[in-house]
């Protein structure tokens, strides 16, 4: 007598490239997987922790962020729903601690799989392994991004295109000045002083915890490269 073939959990429907999978561990491991809702503020990890579990974001956000001894930190990217963290992919591939941290901004649904289920199902199922090497690469080149951004480009490009990305429908901002450095990895100051000289050009107006543009067309000029 045949085993009887278990449903494919709900939280699949997320992930719409891996209910086609049909490898048994594959099929095996994803019963095993643990559905949690985890609420805002909530540790996922730390840096220097073991990883435990391969992580898939069902709904909310989580910030993934990596902390310096000068007690700036760093925004390396946010999960959303639909994704997979591609720094717990480089933990479970390469070994090692975590190297950064992560912490929810909001009440967020994920799946956990233990990282024994994770390497069983690397390598008993080409499948899953292809879709782990497709998403890892794709963050993977998000974060070459965010490094040449960092590097090569200047503040008050940089902060001038956030502003303009985060603006809405409307011409508002809402965001600190330490919740702007986090954003863009520079310092509280440094932000603070280019909004005083975009303040000066009459192309925002500083409020607390707001930031209203007034010159869109002239931040649009330096994002672009058309204003000195």
């Amino acid at each position: 007598m045949t085993e009887s073939i278990k449903p494919l959990p709900s939280w699949l429907a997320k992930f719409p490239e891996l209910q086609g999978i049909t490898d048994p561990k594959w099929l095996e491991v994803i019963q095993r997987a643990k559905d949690v809702v985890l609420p805002a503020e909530f540790e996922v990890f730390h840096e220097g922790d073991a990883c435990q579990q391969y992580i898939f974001v069902l709904e909310g956000a989580t910030r993934v962020y990596k902390s310096f001894e000068s007690g700036r930190e760093m925004l390396l990217y946010r999960l959303q729903a639909g994704e997979t963290c591609s720094l717990t992919t480089s933990v479970l591939l390469a070994g090692g601690p975590y190297p950064a941290n992560a912490i929810t901004e909001k009440e967020t649904r994920a799946v956990l799989m233990p990282t024994r289920d994770f390497h069983a199902a690397f390598d008993q199922s080409k499948a899953f392994r292809d879709f782990v090497c497709l998403t890892f690469g794709g963050h993977v080149r998000n974060l070459v991004m965010l490094l040449e951004a960092v590097t090569m480009r200047h503040v008050d490009v940089r902060l001038a295109r956030w502003l303009l990305d985060n603006r809405g429908d409307g011409k508002n901002v809402e965001a600190s000045h330490r919740e702007l450095a986090f954003e863009l990895g520079t310092a509280r100051e440094v932000i603070s002083r280019h909004l005083k000289e975009f303040e000066s050009r009459g192309w925002v107006v500083l409020q607390r915890k707001n930031i209203e543009l007034q010159d869109i067309q002239a931040m649009q000029e330096l994002v672009s490269g058309c204003r000195a």
